[in-house]
């Protein structure tokens, strides 16, 4: 009895902590047409899961509970599109860990990723 009751307070926790992970918005311009913004939406997200594994350990904040992703700077993210801004960052997430297009479409979740307020 007491192992069920346990694994029912753990499913209960995994719910409620995947209930109260808002998903992330995009914004995409308004000229942008519907067939673009459809490609780039399946583009983002998966910005967003390379993002979720590669970078999200060192540059995601928890705030009042909530996942907080950083905004960053045009000149921020073309810096590390070219790898430069950081050593750290050209040592450790090199061209084996995180290929020049899984950078790209990390860098292109950014550019359409909802500002924070």
């Amino acid at each position: 009895m007491i192992k069920y009751s346990l694994l029912l307070i753990l499913t209960i926790g995994i719910f409620s902590m995947c209930a109260n992970k808002k998903s992330v918005q995009f914004e995409f311009p308004e000229s942008m047409s519907e067939t673009l913004k459809n490609a780039n939406q399946a583009n983002v997200e998966k910005g967003l899961a390379l993002y979720r594994i590669s970078c999200a350990k060192c540059h995601t904040d928890t705030v009042k509970g909530k996942e907080r992703i950083p905004d960053f700077t045009s000149e921020q993210l073309s810096n590390y599109e070219f790898r430069f801004a950081n050593k750290k960052h050209e040592n450790n997430l090199g061209e084996t860990q995180v290929t020049q297009d899984e950078l790209i479409l990390i860098n292109m979740f950014f550019a359409y990723k909802k500002k924070n307020k």
